[in-house]
């Protein structure tokens, strides 16, 4: 995932520095504008975007912390830019058994593959956070994953389980995360699946 890297480093920082100084101690629900969609249709030189958000994350049991972000993708340069209370899905352009490009859905009704990536509020005190997986579509599909996590430097890395056709999967990841990439969508043959590591 070639252009990760310098996003996710690039807003790690600019994170870090506005959550050292936005911490909140109250226990109100967290309100994410960040699912609020625009109307251009995507193409892959000109991007959907989202609008200028502030993002509210639960990062211990009692606490929260809040990240401005400009202008967003939802996808770009074959990647998907997920955040907390963000469902939407994409479109995988396949040729030769080979996904060449991913296009922002926002229709999910018309989607290949459906996110879902949110903050439950059941699960560790709602600090963890899961990411659901629909596919639509008759190929297994896999992919890599890398995020940001509140209050650490380098971004991780990770290998989701390949979805099978038509099925959905359900990743959980103990702790918040600020923002998750999704990237080398692949098709796969059955029996390929990869643990996490």
């Amino acid at each position: 995932m070639r252009s990760l890297r310098p996003l996710i480093t690039a807003t790690v920082i600019v994170v870090a520095g506005i959550a050292s100084t936005t911490a909140q101690t109250s226990t109100a629900k967290p309100q994410v504008s960040a699912t609020k969609r625009p109307t251009s249709s995507p193409t892959s030189k000109n991007p959907v975007m989202r609008h200028a958000f502030t993002l509210r994350l639960k990062v211990d049991k009692e606490h929260y912390q809040e990240f401005h972000y400009d202008k967003q993708p939802y996808v770009s340069e074959n990647e998907v830019y997920l955040f907390s209370g963000d469902k939407f899905g994409v479109n995988l352009i396949v040729k030769a058994d080979r996904v060449t490009e991913v296009r922002y859905q926002p229709d999910v009704t018309k989607a290949d593959v459906i996110f879902g990536f949110e903050q439950p509020k059941e699960l560790q005190d709602g600090v963890a956070m899961a990411l659901t997986i629909d596919n639509k579509i008759k190929h297994d599909v896999g992919m890599e994953v890398m995020g940001s996590i509140p209050g650490k430097k380098d971004p991780f890395k990770d290998k989701i389980v390949p979805v099978k056709a038509g099925k959905s999967n359900t990743e959980f990841w103990p702790h918040p995360i600020v923002q998750l990439v999704l990237g080398h969508f692949q098709l796969t043959a059955e029996g390929t699946a990869q643990p996490k590591k």
